[in-house]
């Protein structure tokens, strides 16, 4: 039942995923592209650009999905609560735990591509305070323009998503790191 419900509320999401990575493509390479024309040491510069293209490219197609999907998915004005009681949107129903567990994987992109495009933020506490902070701020800028509840929930299943996504990412680390060194 889960599976079919959260299917179901990622089917918006999905639908911008395409234009967001063909807009985040075009950008990329574009921004690339200048970066290049105007840089002296293209040789070392045009290897470490190309190694992190995809990377960017993905990063930024998915701030413009979860920007979508948190923001302009729905009417301003429209929802004014705010629950600051934890674990209390879980909920009883199917569709409450459905959106329990939305939230945890709206963040785990997050979490693996974060250190990927931002080397200062390799550390697993530097990562999940980002994580955490960008939560915050998006649960704040939800309530101020009343395009969704602020709910302490969403931090805290947010940050999770961010850390499981942040372990994805140190575990896919580790397992090129030893492939590598024996050369599999």
């Amino acid at each position: 039942m889960y599976k079919k419900i959260i299917i179901q509320d990622f089917n918006q999401p999905v639908m911008w995923l395409i234009p967001a990575i063909i807009f985040s493509a075009c950008l990329v390479l574009f921004i690339s592209w200048v970066y290049e024309k105007g840089s002296q040491k293209q040789e070392k510069d045009n290897g470490i650009n190309k190694k992190y293209r995809i990377a960017w490219i993905l990063f930024i197609a998915y701030i413009i999905v979860t920007f979508q999907t948190v923001f302009f998915s729905r009417e301003a004005g429209s929802r004014k609560e705010i629950s600051l009681v934890l674990f209390e949107t879980w909920g009883h129903s199917f569709h409450m735990h459905a959106m329990f567990i939305e939230n945890i994987i709206m963040f785990i992109p997050f979490g693996v591509l974060l250190p990927i495009v931002f080397k200062q933020v390799r550390s697993g506490w530097k990562c999940v305070l980002i994580g955490f902070l960008c939560s915050c701020g998006i649960e704040i800028t939800q309530h101020i323009t009343q395009r969704g509840y602020l709910q302490l929930d969403d931090v805290v299943t947010n940050t999770v998503g961010m850390f499981i996504g942040w372990a994805i990412w140190k575990i896919v680390c580790k397992c090129l790191r030893t492939c590598l060194s024996e050369k599999c």
